[in-house]
C-alpha cells in the first residue's frame, strides 16, 4: 500500500459488504482513496499500520462494535489528527450522543445521503489539512529558529575576533538577523520566545560590536545599521490574497518590498533578471507551475543562485507536484500568518548560509 499517495485516504468500516461498497463506489468517484474494514478488529489494524485521514465507522457491528472501535482510535489519535464520522441508523439517537461525546468528529443516517456525507467529509478533512498544515509551520518555525540561534551565536564570535572586518561583517548577518526580526511576530510560546529573546540579545551586542569597531564612540549615540531591505515577489491572479499577504508582510517587523503579479508568465519574466529573497507562487493559476518549471530551468542555464520558492494551491494534494517542479515549500491556501513569516525567514536564513560558504 502507497503511503504517499495524494489522494485523501478514507477507511469506511462496516460489516455489511453493500453498505461499504456503496460508499466506496460513491466516494472513489470522488477523487479519494477508499479501503475497506468489515468488522473493528481489522479496522484497528488497518489504522495501526497504514495512515489514514478520515474514518468512516458504523456503530453496530458484531465483536468490537463502533463506540468500542472510536474510544481506542481516540486514545492514539485527536479528533483532529483523524476525523471519525459514525454512520448509523436514524433510530440509534442514544449511540450518536455517546459517539459525539466519546470524540467522534460528526456522524450521518442511514440510508446515507450521499450529498451531505460528501459535504460533511470534506469539512472534515478541510479542518484536519488545515490544522496538518499550521502544526508544519510550527515546525518549520521551531527548526529555523533552531538555526538561527546556531548562526548568530557563530557570527557573534566572529565579530568579536575580528573587529578589523568592520562593517563588512554584517554582510552574512543580515539574513539572520532579518529572519530573527521576521519571526518576533508569530513566536506564541514560551520556549519560541525565549530562543527569540537569545537572538535579540545577541543582535544587539553584534550591531554594538561592529559600530565600536568602524566609528569609536558610535555606541554612546546609540546608532544601529539598518537593515537592507527585503525583497519579496507575489504571483496570485486573486487581488484579495495579493492585498493580504502584502499586509502580513507590513507588520512583519523589517522593511520588505512585495512586487506583485497576476499571473506566472510575468513572475517568471520578473524574477530571472531581479534578484528577490523569496517567490510566493500560486500554482493554481493556470500557468503557476509552468513559471516554478521555467524559472528552475532558466536558474540553471544561467548558473543563477536558486532563488527560495513558496507554492501556494488550495488543495495539499498538489503537493507534490509543486516540489517535482522546483519549489522548496509548499503550503495550503489560506496560509497562516506564521506560515507566511516562517517562509521568510526560512529564505533570509538561507541566503545568509549562503553568504557566509562564499565569505
Amino acid at each position: 500500500m502507497d503511503s504517499t499517495s495524494t489522494q485523501p485516504r478514507l477507511l469506511v468500516v462496516d460489516d455489511v459488504e453493500d453498505n461499504r461498497s456503496l460508499l466506496r463506489r460513491r466516494f472513489t468517484r470522488l477523487g479519494y482513496e477508499v479501503l475497506e474494514a468489515a468488522d473493528g478488529a481489522k479496522a484497528l489494524a488497518m489504522v495501526s499500520t497504514y495512515p489514514f485521514d478520515l474514518v468512516l465507522l458504523d456503530i453496530m457491528m458484531p465483536g468490537i462494535d463502533g463506540l468500542e472501535v472510536l474510544r481506542r482510535l481516540r486514545e492514539a489519535h485527536s479528533e483532529v489528527s483523524l476525523p471519525v464520522i459514525m454512520v448509523t441508523a436514524k433510530s440509534a439517537s442514544e449511540d450518536v450522543v455517546e459517539a459525539l461525546l466519546m470524540g467522534a468528529n460528526d456522524y450521518i443516517s442511514k440510508p446515507v445521503d450521499m450529498e451531505v456525507a460528501a459535504v460533511r467529509v470534506e469539512m472534515q478533512l478541510r479542518r484536519k489539512f488545515a490544522e496538518d498544515a499550521s502544526r508544519a509551520a510550527h515546525r518549520e518555525l521551531e527548526r529555523t529558529l533552531a538555526g538561527l540561534s546556531e548562526a548568530v551565536q557563530q557570527a557573534e564570535h566572529r565579530a568579536a575576533i575580528l573587529p578589523e572586518a568592520g562593517a563588512d561583517a554584517r554582510g552574512p548577518l543580515t539574513g539572520v538577523l532579518g529572519a530573527a526580526s521576521v519571526l518576533t511576530r508569530v513566536c506564541d510560546t514560551p520556549e519560541l520566545k525565549r530562543m527569540i529573546a537569545s537572538i535579540e540579545n545577541a543582535r544587539s551586542l553584534l550591531d554594538r560590536l561592529i559600530l565600536d569597531s568602524v566609528r569609536p564612540g558610535a555606541m554612546d549615540r546609540r546608532e544601529r545599521p539598518a537593515y537592507r531591505r527585503i525583497k519579496v515577489l507575489l504571483a496570485d491572479s486573486d487581488v484579495d490574497r495579493r492585498t493580504l499577504a502584502r499586509s502580513v508582510f507590513a507588520d512583519a517587523g523589517v522593511p520588505v518590498e512585495v512586487v506583485e503579479m497576476a499571473s506566472g508568465a510575468s513572475a517568471a519574466e520578473t524574477a530571472i533578471d531581479r534578484a528577490f529573497d523569496l517567490l510566493l507562487i500560486n500554482i493554481d493559476m493556470e500557468d503557476g507551475l509552468a513559471a516554478v518549471k521555467k524559472l528552475r530551468r532558466r536558474e540553471a542555464e544561467r548558473t543563477q543562485r536558486r532563488r527560495p520558492i513558496l507554492a501556494l494551491s488550495s488543495e495539499s494534494r498538489t503537493g507534490p507536484a509543486a516540489l517535482d517542479a522546483g519549489a522548496d515549500l509548499h503550503a495550503v491556501l489560506p496560509i497562516s500568518t506564521a506560515g507566511l513569516l516562517t517562509a521568510l525567514a526560512r529564505a533570509l536564513r538561507r541566503e545568509s548560509e549562503d553568504l557566509t560558504a562564499a565569505a
